[in-house]
């Protein structure tokens, strides 16, 4: 697109320079100088309107054509996001499967093995009980015996305390070019609690919470619209701004 085949443009654009000259000369210090700037600046705004049609004149035809493009490939595009999803949803629901037999696995092995300490603990303290009591009866062979049970007793515990612990059979596939990654999230499930805790912290010299807390700003301004000056709520300043109001030349 070029001056030449929008000789409007160009036009438009000299105009816009002039304007902008006029206004950086105009210095309003009486009611004629007033009502000068006044008319130049209902000019400046019709003058922005007419440019504006102009400008929707060549867009929009160019929007409605990308719109037809877009409607062409969304029906495909969205077939193949859903396809997608649902092959997303069973490799992670299988991966996840796996997983968690892994973990089951690994914590009846970590059990078997607490289970087996606790055993040769208990028969090591019945073999030495064992063997007081057959020293307190003379019986020299049946301290013998039972000492030499709560030494194995021992040996067994000490074993199982150390062992590693199997390794899971089932090993997690990992096919190619596709990888699981793990992230975390967090939401907010007690606005008031997390509002409390963020109050408490900061008057403790902590203000890291304060970051999860974000004011609506469009919601105070709705509120300073309607109560005015009447908003008077600590931590927020309420004050009025005066802008034109410029109606456009009649055409």
């Amino acid at each position: 697109m070029t001056d030449i085949n929008y000789p409007e443009v160009a036009q438009a654009g000299q105009l816009a320079e002039r304007a902008h000259d006029i206004a950086l000369a105009v210095k309003i210090d009486c009611p004629e100088m007033l009502a000068i700037a006044s008319d130049e600046l209902r000019g400046i705004v019709t003058r922005r309107k007419e440019i504006e049609d102009l400008r929707f004149s060549i867009t929009r035809p160019m929007d409605a054509a990308k719109q037809k493009v877009m409607d062409l490939f969304r029906a495909p595009l969205d077939r193949l996001g859903q396809a997608e999803s649902l092959l997303r949803d069973e490799v992670t629901r299988y991966q996840r499967a796996e997983r968690e037999k892994a973990d089951a696995e690994r914590r009846e092995a970590e059990a078997r093995s607490l289970a087996e300490q606790a055993e040769a603990e208990r028969r090591e303290q019945e073999a030495l009980e064992a063997a007081k009591a057959a020293q307190a009866s003379g019986d020299m062979d049946g301290v013998v015996a039972a000492t030499m049970a709560a030494e194995a007793a021992r040996e067994d515990r000490d074993l199982a305390s150390i062992a590693p612990l199997p390794v899971a059979t089932r090993t997690p596939a990992k096919p190619t070019g596709v990888g699981t990654r793990v992230t975390w999230k967090a939401e907010v499930t007690d606005l008031k609690a997390l509002v409390l805790e963020a109050a408490k912290r900061a008057e403790a010299g902590d203000e890291f919470l304060l970051t999860f807390l974000m004011a609506d700003e469009k919601v105070i301004g709705q509120a300073a619209k309607a109560m005015q000056a009447k908003l008077n709520v600590p931590g927020i300043r309420t004050y009025a701004e005066e802008s034109l109001s410029v109606r456009r030349k009649a055409s």
